[in-house]
């Protein structure tokens, strides 16, 4: 099981949710990004460099799962506050949630795309333009058509 990871979910949940009175749809995606945040930074690229096997990863996960089920049924909140209009359930909408949504919708959107299809042959191109330069001090005279 990976400790510090649930540590994390459960202090961001529990502050996010149960403190602060932030809706739990946000609090669910804020959390989660906190915790791929965590796993990015801790073991770069995830499935070469991440020590836990499947076994593992899965407790964790019905760890996690599990714990905030428990904070949700035994926070003091009836109904269950999903989502809103604003970021906190404890207080009138003071910042456009909506909007805000929306746009980070299409950035990432976009974001996905270009990363997608457009790096890929971006790559290829700076790659294929850097081959026919002196790289790294070859100062060997061109040979071929033109040299």
């Amino acid at each position: 099981m990976d400790v510090p990871l649930y540590a994390i979910a459960l202090a961001v949940f529990a502050v996010l949710y149960i403190a602060i009175g932030v809706f739990l749809a946000y609090t669910l995606v804020i959390t989660l990004i906190v915790m791929f945040a965590y796993l990015a930074i801790r073991h770069g690229k995830l499935p070469e460099n991440y020590p836990h096997g499947l076994g593992d990863t899965l407790i964790t996960v019905i760890f996690i799962g599990v714990t905030w089920g428990i904070f949700i049924f035994l926070a003091p909140k009836n109904p269950l506050p999903f989502i809103g209009s604003g970021l906190l359930y404890t207080s009138n909408a003071s910042i456009p949630i909506a909007p805000i949504i929306s746009i980070a919708l299409v950035l990432s959107l976009i974001f996905l795309v270009i990363g997608a299809f457009i790096a890929r042959d971006l790559g290829r191109a700076t790659a294929g333009s850097t081959t026919s330069a002196n790289v790294g001090g070859d100062n060997k005279p061109k040979q071929g058509v033109g040299a």
